[in-house]
């Protein structure tokens, strides 16, 4: 009888097939990324510099800058019109 290493638990075939198909699954919702540095590839972005897309901890700082200055914007417009918010 061939010696098996635990019999209790998947081998390693099934634990990667496995692995992958939960991952196609999941891949399904997220955004994919330009296939940079492929033979796909038409273009090569920076990965540093002005150019570089920010990263999501800079994004996030950035969607929050965003959106306390369209308040501020929508503040200022309320008060020039004579509208005043009750806090």
């Amino acid at each position: 009888m061939p010696s098996r290493g635990n019999p209790n638990v998947p081998n390693k075939q099934r634990r990667i097939a496995s692995r992958s198909k939960i991952q196609k699954r999941n891949a399904v919702n997220k955004v994919s990324k330009n296939p940079r540095g492929t033979a796909r590839s038409n273009v090569l972005l920076p990965t540093s510099g002005p150019l570089a897309p920010p990263s999501g901890k800079k994004a996030r700082k950035l969607e929050k800058a965003r959106n306390h200055a369209r308040q501020r914007a929508v503040e200022k417009a309320m008060l020039q019109e004579g509208e005043v918010q009750m806090t």
